[in-house]
This record gives C-alpha cells, sequence and structure tokens, in this order.
C-alpha cells in the first residue's frame, strides 16, 4: 500500500474514532447531568444493554490474547491469526458493539433527546468503522477472512446467535 494511502487511511481512522468517541463521551456526562427517563422498562433495559456492553467490551481483549497469537510486548489489536470462537463466532466486530449497546444503554436510561441525537450520530460513526475495519482485515487476512465475513455478520447479534445455533 502507497504511503499516502496509509496516511489517508490513518487520518480516516482518526476522525471517525474521534466522532465516536466524542459522541459517546457526551453521551456518559448526559448520563450523570439528566435524570432517568420516565419509561421503567426502558430504563432497566438500559442498564442491563450497559453491563452487556462491558461484556462486549472486555471479552474480546482476553479471546485475542488467547487465540490471536499476538507478538510479546504488543497490545491485543496486533493479531497475527484470524480469531473465530467465542464472542467471534456470533459477530465479526464485538467491541464495535460494545460501543453501540452502550449508545443504546445510555439513551434507554435517560430518554432525553440530546443523548439520542448523540448516541445516534456515534452509532453511525461506529458502524463506518466497521466497514473500514472489514476492509483492513481483509487486506491482512486475506481469504480466510472472506470466508469468515459470509458466515458471521458484522454486528447483527440476532443474526449471529441464529447461524451460531444453526452450525451447532
Amino acid at each position: 500500500m502507497p504511503e499516502e494511502r496509509k496516511q489517508h487511511d490513518h487520518a480516516i481512522w482518526n476522525i471517525l474514532y474521534g466522532v465516536f468517541g466524542v459522541a459517546l463521551v457526551g453521551q456518559l456526562v448526559l448520563l450523570f447531568l439528566r435524570p432517568t427517563g420516565a419509561v421503567a422498562w426502558l430504563v432497566l433495559l438500559g442498564w442491563a444493554l450497559f453491563v452487556l456492553s462491558g461484556l462486549f467490551g472486555w471479552i474480546p481483549i482476553f479471546a485475542f490474547r488467547r487465540r490471536g497469537r499476538v507478538p510479546k510486548g504488543k497490545t491485543y489489536i496486533y493479531t497475527t491469526q484470524l480469531v473465530t470462537t467465542g464472542l467471534y463466532a456470533i459477530v465479526r466486530h464485538p467491541q464495535f458493539v460494545a460501543g453501540d449497546l452502550l449508545a443504546v444503554a445510555v439513551m434507554c436510561i435517560t430518554q432525553h433527546w440530546s443523548v439520542i441525537l448523540a448516541g445516534g450520530i456515534g452509532v453511525a460513526a461506529n458502524h463506518l468503522t466497521m466497514i473500514k475495519a472489514d476492509r483492513d482485515l481483509v487486506t491482512k487476512f486475506g481469504e480466510p477472512y472472506r470466508e469468515y465475513m459470509k458466515r458471521v455478520p458484522q454486528w447483527n447479534l440476532g443474526v449471529g446467535i441464529w447461524r451460531r445455533l444453526r452450525r451447532a
């Protein structure tokens, strides 16, 4: 890949992560500044999604460390082996799903238009980042990743669980 293209890709990553990060931080700040919403079952759903987002955010770190053949001294994102088991057998990007779950959780908890707006912007940036991540992973892992993309959805938990159950 030419150096110019690498710099362009790096800039895109930074912008998308920045938009997602600012939106998510804005949501979390508003979570503590706004009272909880009036619809009690949405508040409960929000806290359940909040916990679930934590699981989807942290479990992949251990999966990559254990199965991704991460070189000594490198962080978990430097995998050299494609990981397709555990959460990665359900969705291709569990940590991005964690971001979506967290955004929706805060929307449900606060039920405020400003949080919903920030969450929507964050989720949109997150999904653009997932598309870019898939492209980069095809470059890194080649045909095995293309085959993986055919079997496992990018982010849809319901479809991923259904497909996983059918394969079992």
